[in-house]
C-alpha cells in the first residue's frame, strides 16, 4: 500500500510539473483538472485501457498512465492532459491498424509516451493523427509510424522536446479528397521548436526571409518565406524531408531527399529552383501543389520514388521541369503525372532509357463530374541520363 501510495504521489507530482511547463498560450481548459484518472500500476481500481479511461474523463480531466506498453488505437475526443509515467517506458502500439492516436478534440494536452506502429497500409495514417486545433504535444518518442504527427486543416498546434525517428511532422490541406482543397496560410502556422528528427534538427520557419538553413536539418518546413537556401543538406528516412509552404523565391540544390513516407513538397509556392539534387525511394519524389506557380525543376536525379518521380497538380501552372534524370519511378507505368493544372513545360528530360519521339506525359482534369484525360510532351528528351 505504501508503495501504491508513493507511485500516486510521484504520479501527482509529474502532472504539476507538466501543469507549470505547458505554454502560456494553450487554453486553461486542456490543463490538468483536479479529476486525474489512473491506467496501468499495481492499485486497484485503475484502468487497464487507455481508451477506457478517455471513455470515463470529462474536459478537464488528466489521465495518467503507468510505464508499460499498451495495444491500442485511441481516440482523444475530449479535452483532457494524456500523460505517460515515463515517454521511454509507457508505450502506445497501434498493432498497424491505422492511427496510433487520433485527436479529435480542442484543448488536449500529450505528452511521455513512446507512440509507434501505426498502420503503413494508408498513406495518410499516422503516429497522431490531429483533426482539431489548438492541441499541444511534448516530450514523446514517435517512432516507425507511416507518418509521425499528421495534421489535416488544423491551426495553432504546438509541437516542442519531441523525438521522431523515422518519423516527422507534415500538416496538410487535405488527406484522401479527390478534388482540389483551397489554400489556406493558417492551416500551417504552428508552434515547433525543439524537435529532432532521426537525431538532427527539425527546423520549422515561418515569416523569415534571406537565411540559410543550417546543415544538421533533419527535416525543413518553412511557410511564407522568402529567398531562403538550403544547400547541402541530407535529409533522409523523414516523412516529408522538406515542405515549403507559400515560399517564394528560394533555392534548394545539391541536397538528397531519401526514404522518406511522403516527398519533397512545395504547397502554394513560386518561382522557387529546385536543382542538383538526389530524390530517391521515397512515396513520390516531389509534389507541385496548390496553386504553385513559375518554379524551376533542373538537373535533379529523381528516381526509385515508389508511385511517381513527380506530380503537378491542383492549378500548379507555369512550371518548368527541365534535364532531370526520372528513373525506375511508377505510378502504374508513369515516371511523371499531372491534373487540375495547364502550361507546365517539359524540356530535355532523361525518361529511363533513350527516346527519339517525344515523351507523352498524362494527366487529368474533370468538367463536372466527368473526368477528362490530358497529355503534355517532352518534345526533346535526352537520349542518356545526365551527370548530377
Amino acid at each position: 500500500m505504501q508503495n501504491s501510495l508513493f507511485k500516486k504521489g510521484l504520479a501527482l507530482g509529474i502532472i504539476l510539473l507538466i501543469t507549470v511547463v505547458v505554454p502560456s498560450n494553450c487554453n486553461a481548459s486542456g490543463s490538468p483538472g483536479s479529476d486525474t484518472l489512473y491506467v496501468g500500476g499495481a492499485e486497484p481500481g485503475n484502468y487497464s485501457s487507455i481508451q477506457d479511461a478517455i471513455n470515463d474523463a470529462s474536459d478537464g480531466t488528466t489521465v495518467f498512465v503507468y510505464n508499460g506498453t499498451y495495444y491500442e488505437n485511441i481516440i482523444v475526443n475530449k479535452s483532457i492532459t494524456l500523460v505517460g509515467e515515463n515517454r521511454d517506458n509507457t508505450i502506445i502500439n497501434g498493432r498497424q491498424k491505422g492511427d496510433t492516436i487520433h485527436i479529435t478534440s480542442e484543448n488536449v494536452i500529450l505528452s511521455g509516451f513512446t507512440i509507434t506502429n501505426g498502420s503503413k497500409e494508408n498513406w495518410f495514417n499516422a503516429g497522431i493523427r490531429l483533426t482539431a486545433s489548438n492541441v499541444t504535444i511534448h516530450r514523446n518518442n514517435i517512432c516507425n509510424n507511416m507518418l509521425g504527427i499528421f495534421g489535416k486543416r488544423v491551426n495553432n498546434i504546438t509541437i516542442y522536446d519531441n523525438r521522431f525517428i523515422n518519423d516527422s511532422v507534415t500538416f496538410s490541406l487535405y488527406d484522401n479528397e479527390t478534388k482540389p482543397v483551397p489554400f489556406c496560410e493558417k492551416y500551417f502556422i504552428h508552434n515547433l521548436y525543439n524537435n529532432t528528427v532521426n537525431g538532427k534538427k527539425l527546423y520549422y520557419f515561418k515569416y523569415q526571409n534571406n537565411i540559410v538553413v543550417p546543415g544538421d536539418a533533419g527535416q525543413i518546413i518553412a511557410v511564407s518565406c522568402k529567398n531562403m537556401i538550403i544547400h547541402r543538406i541530407n535529409l533522409t528516412n523523414a516523412d516529408y524531408g522538406c515542405i515549403l509552404v507559400n515560399c517564394v523565391g528560394c533555392l534548394l540544390e545539391y541536397s538528397n531527399i531519401s526514404s522518406g513516407d511522403g516527398m519533397l513538397w512545395l504547397i502554394h509556392s513560386k518561382n522557387n529552383k529546385i536543382r542538383h539534387n538526389q530524390i530517391s525511394n521515397n512515396f513520390e519524389g516531389i509534389c507541385i501543389d496548390s496553386g504553385s506557380i513559375r518554379n524551376i525543376i533542373q538537373y535533379n536525379t529523381i528516381s526509385n520514388n515508389q508511385l511517381v518521380g513527380i506530380i503537378i497538380e491542383d492549378g500548379s501552372n507555369y512550371n518548368t521541369i527541365y534535364k532531370n534524370n526520372f528513373m525506375r519511378n511508377y505510378l502504374d507505368k508513369y515516371q511523371a503525372y499531372f491534373s487540375f493544372c495547364y502550361f507546365n513545360k517539359w524540356r530535355r528530360n532523361y525518361w529511363d532509357g533513350a527516346k527519339i519521339l517525344p515523351k507523352a506525359i498524362f494527366g487529368n482534369t474533370t468538367i463536372g463530374s466527368i473526368s477528362i484525360p490530358l497529355v503534355n510532351f517532352d518534345l526533346h528528351p535526352a537520349i542518356r541520363p545526365y551527370k548530377i
